[in-house]
């Protein structure tokens, strides 16, 4: 079906990102790399400029940090391949198999959408996922399908609630894919305790919010189909 162009959106992630790159760079079935950095104030921008490459990988820097949903969304402006695969700057055990198997569904017509779920990698982040796999960022993703959305300003932390909702509401083909040792540092370790617990709460602001409006739009979608409904009889 052809290759595969990997968007990263990045904030302030100069010590995690390069090990992410290494393996992305690694995949056979990768093409093009698009890393976002949502104006980040530490050095990610240099450190993602090192593994620049005319034609394969570029790097775009937000002069404002605008969110991961909006980040997301401008690299994926730049594919040109016809999967996209959406990683997190932040993995821990990250090798090109796991690209490849969220990758290969979509190539193979099997699935529209891969979710990425971890296991066997940090009892923490096997836990969430466990409970909640739908919140992965992990994903791979038809580009004809993802240039139907609307732009998805103001989501934030809701980018995957919203892409969820949307898959289902579209009828997307969605497939777990569980990526056996990979896990991410948590908000805790990067953050603190207090700056952590902020940062969740914006998150699940987000998603909330993303929720929300999911289920107005679809309440006034049925709406208009017993509308419609009530001119025909």
């Amino acid at each position: 079906m052809g290759g595969v162009g990997v968007v990263i959106p990045a904030y302030n992630e100069a010590e995690r990102i390069e090990r992410v790159l290494q393996a992305v760079l690694c995949s056979r079935m990768v093409k093009q790399v698009v890393i976002v950095d949502d104006g980040s104030v530490d050095g990610t921008y240099q450190v993602a400029t090192k593994y620049a490459v005319e034609g394969s990988v570029e790097v775009m820097r937000l002069p404002t940090n605008m969110g991961k949903a909006m980040a997301f969304w401008v690299g994926v402006q730049r594919i040109v391949q016809p999967i996209v695969v959406m990683l997190d700057a932040d993995l821990i055990g990250l090798l090109p198999k796991h690209i490849e198997m969220l990758a290969e569904p979509i190539s193979c017509d099997d699935a529209d959408m891969t979710i990425g779920v971890f296991c066997r990698g940090r009892w923490i982040t096997d836990w969430s996922h466990k409970i909640a796999p739908e919140i992965s960022g992990q994903r791979g993703l038809r580009k004809e399908l993802l240039l139907c959305l609307p732009c998805p300003d103001g989501l934030g932390y809701g980018l995957e609630a919203f892409l969820n909702w949307w898959a289902s509401k579209h009828g997307w083909k969605v497939k777990h894919v569980m990526l056996e040792g990979v896990s991410h540092v948590t908000k805790e370790e990067k953050l603190g305790l207090n700056k952590a617990l902020i940062e969740r709460t914006r998150m699940y602001w987000d998603i909330g919010k993303t929720l929300l409006k999911a289920w107005v739009l679809n309440g006034k979608h049925r709406g208009k189909q017993g509308d419609a409904g009530k001119r025909h009889r």
